[in-house]
């Protein structure tokens, strides 16, 4: 299986790189912690499309994408939130996505494209209003692209539930510490992620 993946050099999306590669699949990915040519800005169209277009005429189209690459701010009323910090979480969690999946999309016919969601996309939590409504347009998104997609394919937006990640830390500081890491998370995951298909088109599943 061919697969891609956006914010893969740290958290969930290292973790599930290491476990597809280590599985035999042909995993690509890129972050903006990442040494060229995978140093991409997610919230950077032109970026993240030319990247896409040398991963798939060298290889082929992708047969699973996930839009993983997020930022989080640190808990604050929206009263005190800077408005430039809103604009780039904005611009990373939601047209980062929107981004991986339009440079990819004129190259499918099949397969499975997932955004990663939270949830914190299908509830609210004081403090954390940037990233919820982040989230929540990735659901919106997603839900809409499966309206529009063929039979052979699936958008799904997935919930990978509460991993003790950077993004965490900063959101939760030493609390985050009672929740599983990634390496401990990401068996299960992946065998999710692997089982999906067609069926699975527009559904909010979580792990």
């Amino acid at each position: 299986m061919r697969i891609l993946i956006s914010g893969n050099r740290r958290g969930l999306g290292a973790a599930l790189t290491d476990y597809f590669s280590e599985q035999g699949h042909q995993v690509w990915g890129f972050s903006q912690a990442s040494a060229p040519p995978n140093r991409v800005d997610a919230s950077d169209f032109g970026q993240v499309r030319d990247w896409v277009e040398s991963v798939v005429h060298h290889y082929g189209a992708p047969d699973l994408v996930l839009a993983n690459a997020a930022t989080v701010l640190s808990p604050a009323p929206l009263a005190q939130v800077e408005p430039e910090d809103f604009s780039r979480l904005i611009d990373v969690n939601v047209k980062g996505v929107f981004y991986l999946f339009r440079a990819v999309l004129p190259h499918m016919t099949r397969g499975v494209l997932i955004g990663i969601s939270s949830g914190y996309g299908r509830t609210t939590s004081p403090r954390m209003g940037p990233y919820c409504t982040s989230k929540w347009a990735v659901e919106g998104l997603v839900k809409t692209l499966a309206s529009e997609l063929p039979k052979t394919m699936a958008a799904v937006a997935l919930d990978p539930g509460t991993l003790q990640t950077d993004m965490l830390r900063q959101a939760l500081g030493e609390g985050a510490r009672f929740f599983p890491t990634p390496d401990q998370w990401v068996d299960k995951a992946a065998r999710l992620i692997l089982g999906l298909g067609p069926a699975h088109n527009g559904q909010s599943l979580s792990v």
